[in-house]
């Protein structure tokens, strides 16, 4: 619940809360979910076109410890938007 920079390893779920403002159509987005140096998921998402759209994406960290990195990237792989967080 809420912000946090830690997790516990016992933590089933980390989410990642994504708000966007003034998309075309048709904008696609994916959350990209790594700890340490390995990517271990990629969920694609696609944008409404509203003036303000919001939504989600989780990854399940099965106590997997150390530190994380969650990357919202554009279609052309450009970071849009990064957060670390750290499982202990």
């Amino acid at each position: 619940v809420g912000i946090a920079a830690s997790f516990p390893a016992t933590q089933e779920k980390v989410y990642c809360f994504l708000e966007f403002q003034n998309v075309s159509a048709g904008a696609a987005v994916s959350v990209v979910w790594t700890p340490g140096a390995n990517e271990v998921g990629k969920v694609p998402l696609t944008i409404k076109p509203f003036s303000k759209f919001r939504t989600w994406a989780y990854k399940s960290i099965g106590g997997m410890k150390g530190d994380w990195k969650v990357e919202v990237v554009d279609a052309s792989g450009a970071v849009l938007k990064s957060g670390t967080f750290k499982v202990e």
